[in-house]
């Protein structure tokens, strides 16, 4: 009789408990701020396409036409130095690996369209020497050898480059290689791309030639030593005859110096198609920040210091237009300032941003964003100091990044303490059953 009242007795509690459970364990309540609003400027600029994107985070401040394909010259460099500079670090090159020219290479070195060191037949040169040549003043002939000494030909190497611009998340619609440095493919002579036009040239939208130079200077920083040498000293090998030639950065900072926006960075391309492009990085600026500013033909080709001044002076108007905000290492985010361990008060612990991160807006003011909350999971019991969980944001509207860098929604934060998975088979019970 006693044990039939005591199973009784644990039935009748059992169900109670699934009751409470039942009717105490609501969704973990969401919150949700005012929308926020990270829409780019909107440029009006006498150029077929423009683009500055804050360079810390890759957010696009302000555009024009950002996704038209259009001829992007000499700007084409920056993905065969990308490729170069890749090659060094995987070791199929080094800096002192001399590269054989040739007759084809020689031919193309002495075409005066083009701008150009030149290449002797039978001479060897140093990669060091034909990357410098390449960035500093734009050659010609010796972004086409590199490329060879990369992958064969210029067939092969347009593939290369078509491939890891993909990878860059970059769309197809968005670029096509057909040679190392953007010329037309009829100066390639014999090494010209078979089944394509003679005036097929390197074509990229800007938001996509954003996005190739922004991977060049994060992935390899070291670029900007080379870019940011006052002049080009080729020497010769075997011979006392040298080639000097100021570099490209160095011009334009001194066309840009009223402006007074300071370039640390920069790459120009010029043909009859694509007209005057021009690409800046910024040093950081008063307002604690640094650009990467592009703009695409935006003047005839002969005659490219409208273009330059533009680059700068799109700078100086973002500068004066929106607001960086900070959100600091250690702040709590409304709607997920807790990770719930079970759905009731009982066992939650603080969240904390992991990591300091910064957005713009297009507006004046404070502007606070919020997050999902996280909900209860089974293995979240056991819980330590610091572990990283990673939530949403769900108030904001109409930002923009280059390509594959759009992690701004996503936010990482960090627990305060730890817990442990009790051993006390009621406690076990109670968490699962809240769960």
């Amino acid at each position: 009789m006693g044990r039939k009242i005591s199973i009784g007795v644990f039935l009748g509690l059992l169900i109670i408990s699934f009751l409470i459970g039942f009717f105490i364990n609501d969704e973990v309540k969401q919150e949700k701020l005012s929308t926020v609003n990270g829409e780019p400027i909107q440029l009006k600029e006498t150029a077929n396409a423009a683009l500055v994107v804050n360079f810390k985070t890759g957010q696009i401040v302000a555009e024009q036409n950002p996704k038209q394909k259009l001829t992007i010259a000499s700007t084409s460099k920056l993905l065969t130095t990308y490729l170069v500079l890749k090659a060094i670090r995987s070791g199929k090159l080094s800096w002192q690996q001399r590269i054989k020219s040739n007759n084809e290479i020689y031919r193309l070195s002495q075409n005066t369209e083009l701008m150009n060191v030149t290449l002797y037949p039978n001479d060897s040169y140093t990669v060091k020497q034909l990357l410098e040549s390449t960035l500093l003043i734009s050659s010609n002939a010796t972004g086409v050898l590199l490329g060879d000494a990369i992958s064969g030909n210029q067939t092969n190497f347009a593939k290369l480059m078509n491939k890891t611009a993909a990878s860059f998340g970059i769309p197809k619609s968005e670029f096509k290689f057909y040679n190392a440095v953007g010329i037309s493919n009829s100066y390639l002579g014999s090494g010209k791309i078979r089944d394509i036009s003679d005036k097929a040239e390197n074509l990229a939208s800007v938001k996509a030639l954003s996005t190739i130079a922004y991977r060049l200077f994060t992935d390899y920083p070291e670029v900007m030593k080379i870019m940011q040498e006052n002049q080009l000293n080729f020497q010769y090998p075997n011979s006392s005859q040298r080639f000097q030639s100021i570099g490209t950065l160095s011009k334009f900072n001194a066309e840009v110096a009223d402006t007074k926006i300071k370039f640390i960075a920069a790459k120009s391309g010029a043909s009859r198609s694509a007209g005057s492009v021009m690409l800046g990085l910024t040093d950081k600026l008063a307002n604690g920040q640094q650009y990467l500013s592009v703009v695409m033909n935006g003047s005839d080709y002969e005659t490219p210091l409208p273009t330059w001044q533009l680059v700068a002076n799109m700078v100086k108007e973002v500068m004066n237009q929106g607001t960086n905000h900070v959100i600091k290492k250690g702040h709590a985010i409304t709607g997920s300032k807790n990770l719930y361990l079970q759905k009731t008060q009982l066992n939650q612990i603080a969240l904390k941003i992991a990591s300091t991160f910064s957005f713009w807006t297009n507006g004046e003011g404070p502007q606070r964003i919020s997050a999902q909350a996280i909900p209860y999971d089974r293995k979240s019991a056991a819980v330590k100091r610091g572990q990283i969980f990673t939530s949403k944001i769900n108030n904001t509207k109409h930002f923009d990044y280059l390509y594959g860098l759009d992690q701004f929604h996503k936010i990482k934060l960090q627990a305060t303490k730890s817990t442990k998975i009790s051993h006390n088979l009621f406690i076990r019970y109670w968490r699962w059953l809240t769960h």
